[in-house]
């Protein structure tokens, strides 16, 4: 004779509710394991802190308002100090890139800390 086979009447149905049950147990801690991994890996991890937009630490200070600047009106002699650049010699001064290199006799863009360059 067979084995009998089991009732899959009221309740042969009860198996398959625990498989979906484990299946969903096994899944939430998949989960947990993985976003602590995440969380171990990325400094500074937090999920409950999103970053605002334009969001700053600093005190808040008035702007600097706008001062005429005023022209020499005679060439004044300065020494290039390292980092120093034709474009931002003329922005500090007030004087154009060609001006700078017309009153020194320039013909390219480079110049050298500890040469003397006048500013028009």
């Amino acid at each position: 004779m067979s084995a009998p086979q089991p009732n899959r009447g009221e309740g042969g149905d009860e198996n398959g509710k625990e498989a979906a049950v484990a299946k969903t147990a096994g899944f939430v801690v998949f989960s947990g394991i993985a976003m602590s991994i995440i969380k171990a890996l990325t400094p500074n991890f937090n999920q409950n802190k999103t970053p605002k937009p334009f969001e700053s630490t600093a005190p808040f200070q008035e702007p600097k308002k706008a001062v005429a600047c005023e022209k020499p009106s005679s060439p004044r002699t300065i020494e290039i100090v390292r980092g120093d650049t034709l474009w931002g010699l003329s922005r500090k001064y007030g004087v154009s890139i060609d001006a700078i290199k017309e009153a020194n006799g320039l013909s390219g863009d480079t110049i050298y800390a500890g040469k003397k360059l006048v500013i028009p």
